[in-house]
């Protein structure tokens, strides 16, 4: 077992990777072999990735103690692979049928370009001129482009439709966020809520964060996007906010808009707990999923569920910490 881990270490740069980290964390040649073997232990026993231990859990930092009870991301993956049914996770993957299957939970205005004809296109971007376009299998805003139409011909208006139907686009309304919660961004900002259905049938909601874009970008999973931690008794926003991708950390004031984000209340917070709560009943096949929602000045809707939530920054947001016995305890 130890010889095949080494060749997986030197086949996977994990030596090389875990150096170059050392280095960007400051630790000298002694200190990083140091590190080193402690990562290794960490990977083997408490399955650690580079990702949980260098670059966003900092797990070199932690004790033994924590490292056991650390929600990583390997125990993530194994998490959902052990409680999803994968017979039923096109009901979140595949948008088209999310958005069937939730619809009480979705107002917005949507269309399948494959799916339809240009008279459909035509009478879609006459009364949503301005609109999103997703790839239907797309994550983590891969893909997405913004569209309006309102001053463009009618043969660039086929050449856009075709464009869409050979690329496999879903079509979406553009929705703002509520008045209370708006950042000025040009972005959707939404909500990423973690439940869990534990093996009672109850829905428990473990986790909750805010994501809201920055600068140009169209989505809230882009490069400067910042999410905020919510407490979900109180609904409001209880630290300061991080960047999930670059890994910068403490943002009390929303970059280019200079509005102090902790301690900002969420409107009809109660409703959203209920939102997510009555859709994760719907789908008990999938007992962990991660929810994105969006809190309009017209209510709460659901923009889409995952049934394989990215889990890198779930221990190092919000004030509660060290939640993998926690999570065990619902399975």
């Amino acid at each position: 077992m130890i010889s095949r881990f080494i060749k997986e270490l030197k086949k996977s740069e994990l030596i090389k990777r875990s150096k170059l980290y050392s280095q960007a964390i400051g630790l000298g040649k002694g200190e990083w072999v140091k590190v080193f073997i402690d990562f290794v232990i960490s990977k083997i026993c408490y399955k650690f990735t580079v990702t949980d231990y260098f670059v966003i859990g900092n797990g070199y930092t932690l004790s033994r103690y924590e490292k056991k009870r650390f929600f990583t991301m390997q125990r993530g993956c194994w998490l959902w692979k052990k409680v999803n049914d994968p017979k039923y996770k096109h009901l979140l993957y595949n948008k088209v049928d999310a958005l069937d299957f939730f619809k009480e939970f979705v107002s917005r205005e949507w269309l399948y370009a494959p799916k339809s004809s240009f008279s459909e296109f035509m009478d879609f971007v006459n009364k949503t001129p301005v609109f999103i376009a997703k790839p239907l299998h797309g994550y983590e805003g891969h893909g997405i482009e913004k569209h309006s139409t309102s001053s463009i011909s009618e043969e660039e208006l086929k050449t856009l439709y075709n464009h869409f139907v050979s690329d496999d686009m879903l079509l979406e309304k553009c929705l703002k966020a509520h008045d209370d919660i708006y950042l000025g961004t040009k972005s959707l900002d939404t909500f990423r809520i973690y439940t869990m259905i534990d093996g009672k049938g109850d829905v428990h909601v473990l986790k909750a964060k805010y994501r809201a874009g920055t600068g140009d970008a169209i989505t809230d999973t882009a490069d400067g996007c910042i999410a905020y931690p919510i407490s979900i008794e109180h609904g409001v926003i209880e630290g300061p906010g991080i960047n999930e991708v670059l890994n910068s950390k403490n943002y009390f004031y929303h970059p280019g808009s200079d509005k102090l984000v902790v301690g900002m209340k969420i409107p009809m917070w109660d409703r959203v707990l209920e939102v997510v709560t009555e859709a994760a009943k719907k789908i008990p096949q999938i007992r962990y999923i991660g929810w994105d929602l969006a809190v309009t000045n017209d209510g709460v809707e659901i923009i889409e569920g995952n049934h394989a939530p990215w889990t890198g920054t779930f221990e190092i947001m919000g004030i509660e910490r060290l939640w993998w016995p926690k999570i065990k305890a619902l399975i």
